[in-house]
């Protein structure tokens, strides 16, 4: 995601799009047309439970239902719209808690940069790919050093790159080590104490989805008559007619069922479409609204058909994926992403940004092992 946020961020606009859906029924497309196929009974299985983003003055964390938390550097109030380096903690949970920390660039982080704490210089890192990492022992070390410190600067060539804000650093530190279990002990990054340096909570034992279906090739768009269009239409209460712009977006799942698309709202920066389940084949497609898990994020009321906004979806995964951005910068929203198990549209992992503060990187809240 680091990636695909980070060039989704340079876009402009600004507007918030908000989208409302009325109300509809899992009904048949028509009164007179045969029953619709079963999708299948899908394994029951608990209701996905995210994490929370908390934020702490200039830094905002969360933590995943496996106990992995993360926590990302914020642009302060009235500082300007985005950094040019972000700043990105990781650490996982149970008692080895690998710790991770990625200076980000925005544009172009390369060759040999100075960093300076309080300002004195501590290192000299190597970027590439516009990126400094840290992992293991120097990486807690770094974060420990830069949880008790006040300013914090990137420089190349004594020339100043950036300067994140270290304000509410040691806040949300201090609750990744609360989260984990870690506060008293020799292995916590902010609540240091005489405890073993593997004090932790367990992982929790973690959901896991495995495809009754294996993921099938593409095999271009399905032909839709304007029919079998406008029933789709009429099932996702969406009947507004987009130009070739944003056309039914189709692909297939396995061998018995589709996806399909159908874009039903518009902005400057988000395309939100209903998700569709087509079976019966060309010439006597038949649809129901997709099942999820867990509905993303940007759904609307309950009672209405869900959204995936700026879908994407992945043949070689089998996983569909919803990126709904807060404006153009896309540095707040939500993001899922969902795998297919034959019925059902199971969540394999959230993350989700509540402010708009300059953050490309957003926390994972939700996360399965793939099976």
């Amino acid at each position: 995601m680091t990636r695909s946020l980070a060039a989704l961020s340079r876009m402009g606009g600004l507007a918030l799009l908000w989208v409302s859906c009325a109300s509809f029924g899992a009904q048949p497309v028509s009164s007179d047309a045969p029953p619709l196929p079963e999708l299948g009974k899908p394994a029951p299985a608990a209701e996905p439970l995210l994490g929370r983003i908390q934020v702490f003055g200039d830094w905002a964390v969360g933590c995943d239902n496996r106990l992995t938390c993360s926590a990302v550097s914020l642009i302060p109030d009235g500082a300007g719209t985005s950094y040019s380096v972000l700043v990105s903690i990781q650490r996982a949970g149970g008692p080895e808690g690998a710790s991770t920390l990625r200076l980000i660039g925005a544009d172009q982080l390369a060759g040999k940069i100075d960093l300076f704490v309080d300002n004195r210089a501590l290192t000299r890192a190597t970027a590439a790919h516009d990126m400094i990492e840290m992992s293991g022992a120097p990486a807690i070390d770094f974060i420990r050093t830069l949880g008790s410190s006040y300013t914090f600067e990137l420089r190349e060539k004594k020339q100043t790159l950036d300067a994140p804000s270290l304000r509410g650093l040691p806040q949300a530190l201090r609750y990744i080590d609360e989260q984990q279990g870690r506060v008293g002990s020799k292995g916590a990054l902010a609540a240091l104490g005489d405890g073993p340096a593997d004090l932790a909570k367990p992982i929790p034992p973690g959901p896991t989805v495995t495809p009754d279906v294996a993921p099938v090739a593409d095999s271009g768009p399905l032909d839709l008559t304007p029919e079998e269009q406008a029933a789709a239409r009429k099932l996702a209460v969406c009947e507004a007619h987009f130009d070739n712009e944003h056309p039914f977006e189709t692909h297939i799942l396995d061998t018995d069922h589709a996806l399909v698309l159908l874009p039903c709202n518009a902005g400057d920066y988000n395309v939100s479409a209903v998700p569709l389940v087509a079976t019966g084949g060309a010439g006597k497609w038949q649809f129901q609204i997709a099942r999820f898990d867990h509905v993303p994020g940007s759904t609307g009321d309950p009672g209405t058909p869900p959204l995936i906004v700026n879908a994407r979806w992945n043949p070689v995964r089998g996983e569909l994926s919803s990126f709904a951005k807060g404006r153009g910068l896309g540095d707040c929203g939500t993001a899922e992403t969902y795998k297919w198990d034959g019925a059902t549209f199971r969540l394999t992992e959230a993350r989700s940004m509540p402010v708009c503060r300059g953050a490309w990187e957003w926390p994972v809240l939700y996360s399965v092992a793939q099976g």
